[in-house]
């Protein structure tokens, strides 16, 4: 059986946000999961991640966009990770700053507003 040979190419920016196009409107955590034959393989993405990353870099832009000032309950906190979120205005309020404290291990927020 002649197989074709194929490359999967994602769209990852310096922050490490992996997406799905380059505007705001295109988000890999909402267009991926709806996409047949990528929804049924995202968990092992997610579950390879969490164990493979002892660092993330991230913005503050993006912790907002994923809903980290709005959460009421606290997301199961991962010891092993150190986030490093670079927000140069203020998109995190004092609930998310809050919330990613209880999330992750060690935190960094690099900011000059």
């Amino acid at each position: 059986m002649n197989r074709p040979i194929t490359t999967l190419f994602m769209l990852e920016s310096l922050d490490g946000k992996i997406s799905s196009g380059s505007s705001d409107n295109l988000d890999a955590d909402k267009d991926f999961c709806r996409i047949d034959g990528v929804k049924e393989g995202l968990y092992q993405y997610y579950e390879l991640e969490q164990d493979t990353d002892l660092f993330s870099l991230n913005t503050g832009k993006v912790m907002a966009k994923i809903g980290v000032n709005d959460r009421k309950e606290y997301h199961e906190k991962i010891d092993v990770v150190t986030f490093v979120i670079i927000d140069n205005k203020p998109h995190l309020n004092e609930k998310g700053i809050d919330y990613i404290c209880h999330w992750v291990g060690k935190l960094f927020i690099i900011s000059y507003y």
